[in-house]
């Protein structure tokens, strides 16, 4: 009996021998998955991503394979995701996506190549999930589960982060991006409910958007939807007409100028069972076009969407951002926090913006500055600084710019570019981007202007257009794929929206010596490898969509691409492309057809048409750019017919060139080519010291201006034919200033002369020239009327068929004793 119970306390003691020994030994293989606090993802948005971080927290063993797991209820993994340095993705399904190293061939697996985790280190896997639609706002979604190996297993430790998902997606963009001390800025926030409820009362917070900046004051909003007059308003009408009531509940509020008007029922154009001058405001005439503003908060059903603003005021100069969510009254339904674009606040301001964004090494980027004159008299001489490279790893090398040198004279208002190319070369993940200035005569200058960033990357692809209208039908989309890896592609698989979302395939483009044929995953497939996409290079693979998905809500759709190499393991390589579908519809042209020359005063009309399922939109800001040339305006507001204009001023080019015009409203977007042809002769361009800028009605003057011969070449000899006029036809009146210039004057090349214009007839002389007494007061702008009457801006002739019409880009106050505009009465008679 002794010897048993000391056998038996033998055997406990054994055991407690083993555990004691096999606890280090766990211990020493362990590894924790963390976010970041706060992550958050939007329903519905298949570009959302979830930055873990994977740490070896064991004493023994790296980890060179991590597989993670997902509760295919609630979310989706995408072909989207980008593995870090060192990492490929070697099985990728909705459901589990796993990691391992890239070996020295290329190949993906788990033996050691010294990117593995070892002890102690961490390292950020940022996965592309797709969230899946819930009733409400969800903050315990976590992972299925996570896998870590090397030649065992890994034991978690701490367990499996949680983060929020999102019902509302929304965006917040600040226009125009420039802006002087005084001006306005408008801010918007595009809302859509992405949830499978119906909420209520959503607004922002916070209300209004938070800037950045102390530097702005909010002066009107929020407003929620808003369109225009289609009729003019008296103070007693019991109907509004309006172009669309398309964005309002059925009953609530409107406002339109100072009025606030409460309605009971609405038409598809009309607010009826009105209350004027609602909520203690004053009953007001209103004149059509007059934009007006709803004021009751949204409810969105399932899909629904609404986009809300607010006006502020530019009070200090500097830069500034919003940020806000978009949430429903209950706080039960949100959306990730949200920030806008920047807007620089100044007299004169410069932006620097890089595309594209992912380059393979020895490829090249387009750097593009745009300026912005905010005063009030035009700036002469602008041009751009040497851009400086910032600090991110990439080798910059200048191959061409900046296009143009300068820009001769920017009016009040308008806005310029300036364009560089650079070749980029570096490792994969190295960083590239810019700064610079710009300056003008005075000498002024703008703000350090900054650029967004872009990367080296060993693949990459692009697809475009990046929006499309809803309902499209035969679009095509066209992929360019580059190859920066160290063997061809032998094949590119395309995946298509599934069965159900309305994209038919009803063609494919494939490159010379590939094949391919439609299907829910389109395989281009090389014919051999002459055609393969060899290392460095680039083709494009296009797809003819017959019909493509409507929505009644922005709605960003994945493609997703699989690369497959001609060696190097044969692994595949994901990447993810992504197109937005957007509700509404832009639309760009330009008159008169072209092409026009290229002498820094010839001009296009750009007109913008916003559409939404082919029914114009009214009262919307749209945003014009340009890569070439000035605009008279970076934005402009849609009329009854949905159609917002700009002018574009041609660049200053001795050569053939074009520009591209670029229309945006939210997500829907639109380009125009335009072409200019190369001014060769003299070149005369308004150069500034306009005097006298005020005048008085009935008085009488020489107006004296300095002239630039920007030619390096040819000279030009004014005759006494030339005049300067500008007319109140703006303020519509139908009177015209016009001085012929005092004496016969050459301009050399590249030199600048003052002129005087103060002659009553083409005869010279000078003497001065009245202005008439019946001129409207106001301020007018000297543009050139390529085909006038009514006289406006600079004709600059030499006798013998050198005529140069030219604007000046400084504006005459006129004042004093004005006359009113006159109204001719026609006596009108019918004849049967």
């Amino acid at each position: 009996m002794r010897y048993a119970k000391r056998a038996v306390l033998f055997l406990l003691l054994a055991a407690a021998a083993c555990l004691a020994l096999a606890a280090p030994a766990a211990a020493a293989s362990t590894f924790t998955v963390t976010l970041p606090a706060g992550t958050e993802v939007t329903m519905g948005d298949p570009s959302s991503v979830l930055p873990f971080t994977v740490s070896n927290t064991g004493t023994k063993g790296d980890i060179r394979e991590i597989e993670f797991k997902a509760d295919t209820n609630l979310y989706e993994f995408s072909t989207a995701t980008v593995p870090p340095p060192g990492w490929c993705i070697d099985k990728l399904d909705v459901d589990k996506i796993k990691f391992r190293l890239v070996q020295p061939d290329g190949s993906c697996d788990n033996n050691a190549t010294g990117s593995e985790i070892v002890p102690g280190a961490s390292l950020d896997f940022s996965i592309t999930i797709l969230p899946l639609a819930d009733a409400a706002d969800v903050t315990t979604d976590t992972l299925k589960e996570v896998k870590v190996k090397k030649d065992k297993n890994f034991n978690l430790s701490g367990g499996l982060p949680t983060w929020t998902r999102r019902s509302l997606a929304a965006s917040i963009t600040a226009t125009p991006a420039s802006v002087g001390v005084g001006d306005s800025i408008t801010v918007t926030m595009d809302i859509a409910n992405r949830s499978t409820a119906t909420h209520t009362g959503i607004t922002s917070t916070p209300a209004p958007p938070s800037p950045s900046n102390p530097l702005v004051t909010l002066t009107e909003g929020p407003y929620y939807g808003s369109t225009v007059l289609g009729a003019g308003a008296t103070a007693s009408d019991t109907v509004i007409t309006v172009a669309s009531t398309s964005e309002f509940p059925s009953s609530g509020t409107i406002k339109i100028d100072s009025e606030e008007i409460c309605y009971t029922g609405t038409t598809a154009t009309t607010f009826t069972g009105l209350t004027r001058g609602c909520n203690s405001t004053t009953a007001a005439s209103h004149t059509v076009g007059a934009t007006t503003w709803g004021l009751v908060p949204f409810t969105m059903a399932s899909g629904g969407s609404g986009v809300a603003t607010w006006i502020f005021s530019a009070d200090l100069a500097g830069s500034v951002s919003f940020s806000a969510r978009a949430t429903n009254s209950s706080g039960t339904a949100k959306s990730v926090l949200r920030s806008s674009n920047t807007v620089i606040i100044g007299d004169f301001t410069a932006s620097l913006s890089v595309s594209p964004t992912s380059v393979i090494t020895g490829q090249t980027t387009t750097v593009t500055m745009t300026v912005k004159n905010n005063g009030t008299s035009a700036l002469i001489n602008v041009a751009p600084s040497t851009l400086l490279a910032c600090a991110g790893g990439a080798t910059e090398t200048l191959a061409a710019g900046p296009t143009p040198a300068l820009i001769s004279s920017l009016a009040a208002g308008a806005t310029g570019t300036f364009t560089w190319t650079y070749t980029i070369t570096g490792s994969v993940g190295d960083a590239y981007c810019f700064s610079g200035t710009a300056t003008a005569d005075g000498p002024v200058s703008t703000n350090t202007a900054s650029s967004n960033s872009g990367t080296v990357s060993n693949y990459s692809a692009t697809v475009a257009p990046a929006v499309v209208a809803s309902g499209s039908t035969n679009q095509t989309l066209t992929w360019t794929v580059y190859n920066g890896g160290g063997c061809p592609i032998k094949e590119v698989k395309i995946t298509t929206p599934v069965a159900g979302a309305d994209w038919n395939c009803g063609s494919v483009s494939p490159p010379a010596g590939w094949t391919a044929s439609c299907k829910d995953k389109v395989k281009f497939k090389s014919g051999g490898g002459s055609s393969d996409i060899p290392s460095g290079g680039t083709k494009s693979f296009g797809i003819t969509f017959s019909t493509t998905e409507t929505v009644t809500a922005d709605k960003v759709v994945n493609f997703p691409l699989e690369l497959k190499p001609n060696g190097c393991g044969g692994d595949k390589v994901f990447l993810g492309t992504f197109v937005t579908v957007t509700a509404n519809a832009l639309a760009l042209t330009h008159s008169p057809a072209g092409p026009i020359f290229a002498d820094g005063s010839s001009t296009y009309t750009m007109t913008a048409t916003l559409t939404n399922g082919g029914t114009p939109v009214a009262g919307k800001t749209v945003t014009f750019s340009t890569t070439g040339g000035t605009l008279s305006s970076t934005t402009a507001t849609t009329d009854t017919n949905g159609e917002a204009t700009v002018t574009l001023t041609a660049p200053v080019s001795s050569t053939d060139t074009s520009a591209v015009v670029t229309a945006t409203y939210l997500t829907a977007q639109a380009t125009d080519t335009v072409d200019f042809t190369g001014w060769t002769g003299a070149n005369l361009q308004y150069w500034g010291a306009l005097t006298p800028t005020t005048v008085n009605c009935g008085s009488t003057y020489s107006i004296t201006m300095n002239v630039r011969n920007v030619s390096a070449t040819s000279s030009m000899s004014l005759t006494t034919a030339s005049f300067f006029a500008f007319n109140d036809s703006s303020a519509g009146g139908t009177a015209v200033f016009q001085a012929y210039l005092d004496s016969a004057t050459t301009v050399p090349a590249s030199t600048t002369v003052s002129l005087t214009f103060g002659s009553a007839t083409s005869a010279g002389g000078g003497g001065g020239v009245a202005v008439d007494s019946n001129f409207t007061a106001g301020s007018y702008l000297p543009t050139q009327n390529s085909s006038p009457p009514p006289e406006s801006g600079l004709f600059l002739t030499d006798g013998v068929g050198g005529d140069q019409r030219r604007s000046v880009t400084d504006q005459v106050t006129v004042s004093g004793s004005c006359g009113a505009v006159k109204v001719d009465v026609i006596d009108w008679h019918e004849i049967w």
